[in-house]
């Protein structure tokens, strides 16, 4: 307790300026993290495979949410009954084989995307905030359990 009024004074501003200049510091890094441009500089591969699993997600979501394709065609003059017939058989047609699992291997490929950005910027994220991780992990869990 032989320290002086100045000299506690003086180590509380010296924490003061120390505590500023660590949270000028997060705050870059915060705004680094969040920037698409730095991050696409920083990381040009990782934002490829992120961009390109967006697009396979998003074109699953939307064709999912348009249902199946459907041909809509005029009825051709002079040939009635043989259009109509031609158009029952190819319209009652169930998806072949080959779409079928091409629709499974894309929701597939968008699942296994999906899981590698969110573990990406799960990591991301713990760099910039310690302790996200296991939030994110106690959060994930209680979710579950619902």
């Amino acid at each position: 307790m032989g320290e002086t009024t100045n000299q506690i004074e003086w180590e509380i501003e010296q924490k003061r300026t120390e505590l500023g200049d660590n949270l000028i510091e997060l705050k870059q890094r915060a705004k680094a993290a969040v920037d698409w441009r730095s991050q696409v500089e920083e990381r040009p591969g990782t934002m490829l495979a992120v961009a390109f699993a967006g697009g396979i997600i998003l074109a699953a979501l939307f064709s999912a949410l348009r249902g199946p394709a459907k041909v809509y065609a005029e009825r051709p003059s002079g040939h009635a009954g043989e259009y109509d017939s031609a158009v029952s058989k190819t319209s009652a047609r169930p998806p072949s084989k080959v779409a079928t699992a091409t629709r499974k291997n894309l929701d597939a490929l968008g699942g296994a995307f999906l899981g590698i950005v969110a573990t990406r910027t799960t990591s991301i994220l713990e760099g910039i905030l310690p302790g996200f991780q296991s939030e994110f992990e106690r959060a994930k869990n209680s979710l579950s359990q619902i």
